[in-house]
C-alpha cells in the first residue's frame, strides 16, 4: 500500500520541537507499541500451531473432538489475537493525542490523525444492479464474482497492513504541528484560553432590540467589581419549609474561573482548585459570598438570586488588569 511505502522510506530522526519529557514519554510508547506486535505475532503462530496440532489428533474421528482449548473466557483463537494487534495503531494514537492535550490544554482532533495514518478500510463491490444474486445475467455474475475477489484480496492485504503497520511517534507529532497551525503547544493553548474567555464575556450575534452588536462586553467593571450578569442560577426549593438557596455556576462563569486562576497563578484549568465549590459545571453552593483568602489579586465573589455575580477584586487595578489580560485579548495569529 502507499501509505506502508511511506513510513518505510521515512528517516527517523529526533524531533527537535518536544521537550525532552515529551519525547521520552512518546519514546516509550513506541517501544511498547513495537514489541507488543512482535509479541502478538508470535502470540498467533502458537495458536495456529497449537489448534492444527489438535485437528491431526482427531483426524478422522472429528466427532470426538472436544473444547481443549477453550474455556469461560478464552478460546484459542487468533483471529482475536490479529484483532488486537490492528488496534495497537489507534491506542498508541490515542496515547499520544491524550498525553499532548492535557499536558498543554489544547484541542486536537484525534480522528483525522486516525484518518491521516491509518489505512482506510478497501470498498466492497456493489451488486451490478438492485436485486439477489440469482437475478443477474451470467456475464454480470462473472464480472460480480471477478470485483469480490479483488476485494476480498484487497481487504486480506488490508488487514494484514493493520497488523504490522510500521506506525511512528514522529508521523503523530508532524499531525499535531498540521493541527496547531504553526504555532508552539504554549502559543495554543493560551489561544484557545483567551477564545474561552472572549467567548465568555462578549455577545456571538446581534441583539437589535436592545441595540447590542455581536463582540459587545457582557460585563461591567466598577472600581474593583467586575460585575457579570448572567453567571449563575439560583435554585430556592421552595418546597421545604425553610428554603436555602442554592447557586450553580454558569459555563461562562466556570470558564471566567479558570482564567481568574490563570490570572494568580500562571496555569490554566486550575479553577477547580481554586474555586472547588464553583469551579466546574456540577459544582454549587449555598453561600452567597465566597472569599478567596488564599489568592493576592482576587478578594471575593458574591452571588445574587437574579444571577448576577460581582467579582471583587483586592484593588481597582487589579480588575483592570484582569480584564485587559484576560477579557478584552484577543487570540494572535500564526507567525
Amino acid at each position: 500500500m502507499e501509505l506502508l511505502s511511506k513510513f518505510a522510506a521515512v528517516k527517523i530522526e529526533a524531533d527537535k520541537r518536544i521537550s525532552e519529557e515529551d519525547k521520552a514519554f512518546c519514546q516509550r510508547q513506541q517501544d511498547a507499541f513495537d514489541k507488543s506486535g512482535v509479541a502478538l505475532q508470535k502470540l498467533a503462530d502458537l495458536m495456529i500451531a497449537t489448534a492444527t496440532e489438535q485437528r491431526v489428533v482427531f483426524a478422522g474421528h472429528e466427532k470426538e473432538a472436544s473444547g481443549y482449548l477453550t474455556a469461560r473466557n478464552f478460546t484459542c483463537d487468533e483471529d482475536q489475537v490479529y484483532e488486537a494487534m490492528k488496534c495497537r495503531n489507534k491506542t498508541l494514537i490515542s496515547n499520544i493525542i491524550h498525553y499532548f492535550t492535557h499536558k498543554y490544554t489544547v484541542d486536537l482532533d484525534e480522528s483525522l490523525i486516525q484518518e491521516h495514518l491509518i489505512p482506510a478500510k478497501p470498498k466492497e463491490p456493489d451488486f451490478p444492479r438492485v436485486g439477489y444474486l440469482r437475478e443477474m445475467t451470467q456475464e454480470e455474475r462473472d464480472e460480480y464474482e471477478m470485483k469480490l475477489d479483488a476485494y476480498k484480496k484487497e481487504q486480506d492485504a488490508w488487514e494484514l497492513s493493520l497488523r504490522t503497520l510500521p506506525l511512528r511517534y514522529e508521523r503523530i507529532v508532524d499531525e499535531i504541528f498540521v493541527q496547531l497551525g504553526g504555532f508552539s503547544f504554549e502559543e495554543r493553548a493560551m489561544n484557545e484560553f483567551l477564545q474561552r474567555t472572549w467567548d465568555a464575556c462578549h455577545y456571538t450575534c446581534d441583539y437589535s432590540w436592545n441595540n447590542i452588536k455581536a463582540g459587545d462586553e457582557r460585563f461591567e467593571i466598577k472600581n474593583a467589581i467586575l460585575r457579570l450578569p448572567n453567571g449563575c442560577s439560583c435554585d430556592e426549593n421552595k418546597w421545604m419549609s425553610h428554603p436555602v438557596p442554592k447557586f450553580k455556576p454558569t459555563d461562562n462563569l466556570v470558564t471566567l474561573l479558570d482564567a481568574l486562576a490563570w490570572y494568580q497563578c500562571g496555569r490554566m484549568n486550575e479553577g477547580p482548585l481554586w474555586f472547588p465549590k464553583l469551579g466546574n459545571r456540577w459544582g454549587s453552593t449555598e453561600e452567597n459570598i465566597i472569599y478567596t483568602r488564599n489568592m493576592s489579586k482576587v478578594d471575593s465573589i458574591k452571588l445574587f438570586k437574579n444571577g448576577r455575580v460581582d467579582i471583587k477584586f483586592r484593588s481597582a487595578a487589579y480588575a483592570q488588569e484582569f480584564a485587559e489580560q484576560c477579557l478584552r485579548r484577543r487570540p494572535s495569529s500564526a507567525a
